[in-house]
Protein backbone atom coordinates (compact mmCIF):
# COMPACT_ATOMS: atom_id res chain seq x y z
CA UNK A 1 0.00 0.00 0.00
CA UNK A 2 2.76 2.64 0.79
CA UNK A 3 4.66 1.49 -2.72
CA UNK A 4 1.09 2.22 -4.31
CA UNK A 5 0.39 5.83 -2.46
CA UNK A 6 4.49 6.96 -3.44
CA UNK A 7 3.78 5.92 -7.23
CA UNK A 8 0.72 7.82 -7.23
CA UNK A 9 2.48 10.84 -5.72
CA UNK A 10 5.13 10.22 -7.85
CA UNK A 11 2.74 10.30 -11.16
CA UNK A 12 0.83 13.06 -9.47
CA UNK A 13 3.88 15.42 -9.26
CA UNK A 14 4.74 14.60 -13.02
CA UNK A 15 1.77 15.68 -14.21
CA UNK A 16 1.14 18.55 -11.93
CA UNK A 17 4.60 19.92 -12.03
CA UNK A 18 5.94 22.77 -9.84
CA UNK A 19 3.82 25.58 -8.03
CA UNK A 20 5.94 28.89 -8.14
CA UNK A 21 4.63 31.16 -5.37
CA UNK A 22 4.51 35.00 -6.79
CA UNK A 23 5.84 38.06 -5.18
CA UNK A 24 3.12 40.07 -3.63
CA UNK A 25 1.33 42.33 -6.54
CA UNK A 26 1.64 45.72 -6.60
CA UNK A 27 -1.60 46.90 -5.74
CA UNK A 28 -1.17 50.69 -5.15
CA UNK A 29 0.73 53.56 -6.80
CA UNK A 30 1.74 54.36 -10.39
CA UNK A 31 0.16 56.91 -12.71
CA UNK A 32 -3.43 57.84 -12.51
CA UNK A 33 -5.86 56.12 -14.73
CA UNK A 34 -6.28 58.89 -17.03
CA UNK A 35 -3.12 59.18 -18.00
CA UNK A 36 -2.43 55.58 -18.40
CA UNK A 37 -5.65 55.87 -20.48
CA UNK A 38 -3.99 58.10 -23.01
CA UNK A 39 -0.43 56.60 -22.66
CA UNK A 40 -2.10 52.58 -23.69
CA UNK A 41 -0.98 51.43 -26.90
CA UNK A 42 0.36 48.44 -28.64
CA UNK A 43 3.76 47.76 -29.05
CA UNK A 44 4.84 47.94 -32.03
CA UNK A 45 6.08 44.67 -34.53
CA UNK A 46 9.06 46.09 -35.74
CA UNK A 47 10.24 47.63 -32.38
CA UNK A 48 8.92 45.75 -30.10
CA UNK A 49 11.66 45.21 -27.06
CA UNK A 50 13.32 41.59 -26.10
CA UNK A 51 13.92 42.88 -22.51
CA UNK A 52 13.17 40.79 -18.94
CA UNK A 53 10.59 41.12 -17.10
CA UNK A 54 10.81 40.32 -13.17
CA UNK A 55 8.73 38.19 -11.28
CA UNK A 56 7.11 41.42 -9.44
CA UNK A 57 6.65 42.85 -12.63
CA UNK A 58 4.74 39.58 -13.93
CA UNK A 59 2.66 39.00 -10.54
CA UNK A 60 1.21 42.95 -10.67
CA UNK A 61 0.01 42.17 -14.27
CA UNK A 62 -1.26 38.70 -13.91
CA UNK A 63 -3.11 40.14 -10.29
CA UNK A 64 -4.66 43.15 -12.99
CA UNK A 65 -5.21 40.58 -15.43
CA UNK A 66 -7.75 38.08 -13.08
CA UNK A 67 -6.93 39.07 -9.42
CA UNK A 68 -8.87 39.08 -5.94
CA UNK A 69 -9.48 42.40 -4.77
CA UNK A 70 -12.06 43.96 -2.35
CA UNK A 71 -10.55 41.59 0.50
CA UNK A 72 -10.63 38.84 -1.50
CA UNK A 73 -14.76 39.31 -2.18
CA UNK A 74 -14.24 40.06 -5.65
CA UNK A 75 -12.33 40.21 -8.64
CA UNK A 76 -10.39 42.83 -11.25
CA UNK A 77 -12.99 41.57 -14.12
CA UNK A 78 -16.40 40.95 -14.00
CA UNK A 79 -17.94 37.16 -13.62
CA UNK A 80 -20.66 35.96 -11.71
CA UNK A 81 -21.95 35.17 -7.81
CA UNK A 82 -18.37 35.74 -6.81
CA UNK A 83 -16.81 32.67 -9.01
CA UNK A 84 -13.08 32.63 -10.15
CA UNK A 85 -12.83 33.88 -14.25
CA UNK A 86 -13.83 31.12 -17.09
CA UNK A 87 -10.60 32.51 -19.07
CA UNK A 88 -7.61 31.29 -17.66
CA UNK A 89 -4.15 32.67 -18.26
CA UNK A 90 -0.97 31.28 -19.08
CA UNK A 91 2.53 32.57 -19.13
CA UNK A 92 5.00 30.83 -21.60
CA UNK A 93 8.54 31.87 -20.15
CA UNK A 94 11.90 30.63 -21.43
CA UNK A 95 11.89 28.11 -18.49
CA UNK A 96 8.29 26.54 -18.97
CA UNK A 97 4.71 27.26 -19.36
CA UNK A 98 2.71 27.79 -16.33
CA UNK A 99 -1.13 28.51 -15.55
CA UNK A 100 -1.77 31.40 -13.57
CA UNK A 101 -3.74 30.41 -10.83
CA UNK A 102 -4.97 33.76 -9.36
CA UNK A 103 -6.63 32.20 -5.92
CA UNK A 104 -2.91 31.41 -4.79
CA UNK A 105 -1.48 33.76 -6.74
CA UNK A 106 0.72 31.22 -7.76
CA UNK A 107 2.05 29.98 -11.20
CA UNK A 108 1.47 26.23 -11.94
CA UNK A 109 3.89 24.42 -14.11
CA UNK A 110 2.43 22.63 -17.05
CA UNK A 111 5.10 22.20 -19.31
CA UNK A 112 9.02 22.05 -18.51
CA UNK A 113 10.60 23.05 -22.14
CA UNK A 114 10.63 26.43 -23.68
CA UNK A 115 7.81 26.33 -26.13
CA UNK A 116 7.27 29.67 -27.58
CA UNK A 117 8.25 28.97 -30.83
CA UNK A 118 5.16 26.22 -30.76
CA UNK A 119 2.37 28.31 -29.54
CA UNK A 120 3.21 31.22 -32.43
CA UNK A 121 5.25 31.60 -35.71
CA UNK A 122 5.68 35.35 -34.92
CA UNK A 123 9.39 36.12 -34.39
CA UNK A 124 8.73 38.89 -31.91
CA UNK A 125 6.85 37.19 -29.89
CA UNK A 126 8.93 34.38 -29.83
CA UNK A 127 11.55 36.94 -28.66
CA UNK A 128 9.34 38.46 -25.81
CA UNK A 129 9.98 37.43 -22.23
CA UNK A 130 6.99 36.05 -21.30
CA UNK A 131 4.05 35.54 -23.65
CA UNK A 132 -0.01 35.09 -21.98
CA UNK A 133 -1.83 32.77 -23.47
CA UNK A 134 -5.62 33.83 -22.55
CA UNK A 135 -7.94 30.32 -22.92
CA UNK A 136 -11.72 30.05 -22.59
CA UNK A 137 -13.02 26.76 -20.20
CA UNK A 138 -15.99 26.13 -22.20
CA UNK A 139 -16.86 23.48 -19.74
CA UNK A 140 -17.10 26.35 -17.24
CA UNK A 141 -19.40 28.78 -19.25
CA UNK A 142 -21.77 28.02 -22.15
CA UNK A 143 -21.72 31.07 -23.20
CA UNK A 144 -19.10 32.15 -25.80
CA UNK A 145 -20.09 35.30 -26.15
CA UNK A 146 -18.87 35.96 -22.55
CA UNK A 147 -15.21 34.46 -22.88
CA UNK A 148 -15.11 37.36 -25.25
CA UNK A 149 -16.42 39.79 -23.10
CA UNK A 150 -14.22 38.68 -20.46
CA UNK A 151 -11.32 38.43 -22.62
CA UNK A 152 -11.56 41.84 -23.63
CA UNK A 153 -11.50 42.75 -19.85
CA UNK A 154 -8.47 40.62 -18.57
CA UNK A 155 -6.41 42.23 -22.04
CA UNK A 156 -7.37 46.40 -20.95
CA UNK A 157 -6.18 45.33 -17.70
CA UNK A 158 -3.12 43.68 -18.94
CA UNK A 159 -2.19 46.91 -20.83
CA UNK A 160 -2.87 49.25 -18.28
CA UNK A 161 -0.55 47.36 -15.45
CA UNK A 162 1.81 46.91 -18.39
CA UNK A 163 1.80 50.39 -18.96
CA UNK A 164 2.56 51.59 -15.45
CA UNK A 165 5.21 49.34 -15.07
CA UNK A 166 7.04 50.11 -18.31
CA UNK A 167 6.26 46.79 -20.20
CA UNK A 168 5.69 46.78 -23.39
CA UNK A 169 2.47 44.52 -24.54
CA UNK A 170 0.64 43.91 -27.70
CA UNK A 171 -2.71 42.11 -27.91
CA UNK A 172 -2.82 39.17 -30.88
CA UNK A 173 -5.26 37.01 -32.32
CA UNK A 174 -3.10 35.12 -34.29
CA UNK A 175 -1.81 32.13 -32.60
CA UNK A 176 -1.20 28.49 -33.50
CA UNK A 177 -3.98 26.43 -31.08
CA UNK A 178 -2.80 23.29 -32.11
CA UNK A 179 0.56 24.17 -30.72
CA UNK A 180 -0.88 26.02 -27.95
CA UNK A 181 -3.84 23.04 -26.71
CA UNK A 182 -0.54 20.08 -27.36
CA UNK A 183 2.07 21.91 -25.44
CA UNK A 184 0.04 23.46 -22.79
CA UNK A 185 -1.83 19.79 -22.44
CA UNK A 186 -5.33 21.88 -22.78
CA UNK A 187 -8.71 20.02 -21.79
CA UNK A 188 -10.79 19.37 -24.94
CA UNK A 189 -13.14 22.25 -23.71
CA UNK A 190 -10.32 24.88 -23.75
CA UNK A 191 -10.03 27.00 -26.54
CA UNK A 192 -7.07 29.58 -26.94
CA UNK A 193 -8.52 33.09 -27.63
CA UNK A 194 -5.35 35.08 -27.73
CA UNK A 195 -1.95 35.81 -27.06
CA UNK A 196 0.09 38.91 -25.36
CA UNK A 197 3.63 38.67 -25.40
CA UNK A 198 5.56 40.88 -22.28
CA UNK A 199 9.02 42.66 -22.83
CA UNK A 200 10.83 45.78 -21.30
Amino acid sequence: MRKFCCLFLAVFLAVVGAEVKLPKPRTSGGEGIFTLLEKRASGTRTGFPAGAVSDAELAAILWAATGRNRNGGGWTVPVGMGRPPHVKVYAVKNDGAFLYDGQKHALLEVNPKNVKAEITADGFVRNSSVILVFVADTAANKRAEMDNILVGAMSQNVYLAADALGVTTRYLMTLNADGIRRELKLNKTDVPLCLMPLAK
